[in-house]
């Protein structure tokens, strides 16, 4: 499966203790984060449920790719490289 590449913003403390915690670990905090996060979807999914999105919003989805149009549009006057330097506090 491909890699998303994306950008969050987290309180600094947390950030570093999570990198210390997965040194202690011996794990990269990438692989830590993706464990951490396949739990907790997984756990949601446990009882049977599906994830659910609506048909109307898939069918959206997929003619804007058909029409070549970005899915998702950032509604911001700053640029992307702006917002994720902003979101690492640079």
């Amino acid at each position: 499966m491909p890699e998303k590449v994306t950008s969050i913003k987290v309180d600094s403390e947390l950030w570093r203790a999570a990198k210390l915690l997965a040194v202690r670990r011996g794990v990269t905090l990438k692989a830590m984060i993706e464990s951490l996060l396949m739990a907790e979807v997984e756990s949601d999914l446990s009882d049977g449920d599906e994830l659910h999105v609506s048909e109307k919003e898939l069918k959206e989805l997929l003619e804007r790719r058909k029409r070549g149009e970005p899915p998702f549009m950032i509604l911001s006057e700053k640029s992307a490289v702006e917002l994720v330097r902003e979101g690492r506090g640079e």
